[in-house]
């Protein structure tokens, strides 16, 4: 990821020191709370997503400066990670097939749209940071 959003000033990034399922969403809140000057981009995955995806009505109600973008690759994959460390064979109920992102905006004030192709993602972000009211941008992979 810091190969294509490299952290090029203090202040700019912020995630928690050890890893935590379920922290970027809520965090991305809590610095739009901190920051309210500014515009900030929540880069969660999809599993992640799911641990706190109610912070989208919050976002939504204080009509936050934010833009998640939530890569979905189907899977709580440090979940399955996990599992592999520990010996585990199977890992159940870490796939998440067809989660559509969009639905909970609908109800939350949020404008939600997905990128099924690399060549539109770019045009989508632009329009995202530059919109006064919180954004979900849903990105499929693989």
């Amino acid at each position: 990821m810091q190969a294509y959003l490299p952290i090029d000033r203090s202040g700019g990034f912020y995630t928690c020191s050890s890893g935590g399922l379920g922290h970027g969403l809520p965090a991305a809140i809590g610095v739009a709370l901190g920051k309210p000057a500014q515009k900030v981009i929540g880069l969660i995955g999809d599993g992640s997503s799911m641990y706190a995806i109610q912070g989208l009505w919050t976002a939504g109600q204080l009509q936050l400066p934010i833009t998640f973008v939530i890569i979905k690759n189907g899977r709580y994959q440090a979940l399955e990670d996990f599992g592999v460390h520990f010996g585990l064979s199977q890992t159940l109920g870490t796939e998440l097939p067809a989660i559509d992102f969009r639905c909970p905006c609908n109800g939350s004030r949020i404008y939600g749209c997905r990128v099924d192709r690399s060549d539109a993602l770019e045009g989508v972000l632009r329009s995202a940071l530059v919109a006064k009211k919180p954004t979900l941008v849903e990105v499929a992979v693989g």
